[in-house]
């Protein structure tokens, strides 16, 4: 009785693989097959996609640490040698700020002061209208708008990987007024 079960058994273990093989050819199926080394292509386009993710989930980072005014996480997000354009106000020279020293010197002050207005974060509520991520080789550039409600700020973040991590080496921040 044993050496039947085992012979029935070790049949339909056979009918099974053969049909898994046949099938496909006789109802037109496309036999799909895994491939150990995937093509250049496809090693592109997960690349591209995986990155892709990771800038995107580097851009949300950095809004989130800023609307919580996080120091050390937003801080962190910039390359050493990353340059910033801020929003001309009224007094202020409209030059570039260079190196995370002078980026830092700007952002401080500010996050230090709105910190006192509120007991807790979030404190700001920056909300990326249209946001783009346009990927480049080992770069990537990320637009946006905020909406105010009689200007329009406008922001193009450029980041790089370096070391294996997506940092901001560029922020460009303009504000226009909204057409009356």
């Amino acid at each position: 009785m044993k050496k039947l079960l085992t012979t029935a058994c070790l049949f339909v273990v056979t009918v099974v693989a053969i049909v898994s093989l046949v099938a496909p050819a006789v109802f037109g199926q496309e036999t799909k097959t895994a491939n150990a080394t995937p093509s250049p292509a496809q090693n592109k386009t997960s690349t591209v996609y995986s990155d892709s993710l990771a800038v995107q989930r580097a851009a949300a980072a950095f809004i989130e640490a800023f609307n919580n005014l996080d120091w050390e996480r937003f801080r962190y997000c910039f390359s050493d040698d990353a340059t910033t354009f801020f929003p001309s106000r009224s007094g202020e020279s409209p030059r570039r700020a260079n190196g995370r020293d002078e980026i830092e010197a700007r952002f401080k002050p500010g996050f230090d002061e709105i910190r006192k207005s509120k007991p807790n974060p979030p404190y700001l509520n920056i909300e990326p209208k249209d946001l783009k991520i346009q990927m480049l080789r080992d770069g990537a550039i990320v637009t946006f708008h905020l909406d105010g409600d009689d200007s329009v700020g406008r922001r193009t973040v450029v980041f790089q990987k370096r070391k294996g991590k997506w940092l901001i080496v560029h922020l460009h921040a303009s504000i226009i007024a909204k057409p009356k």
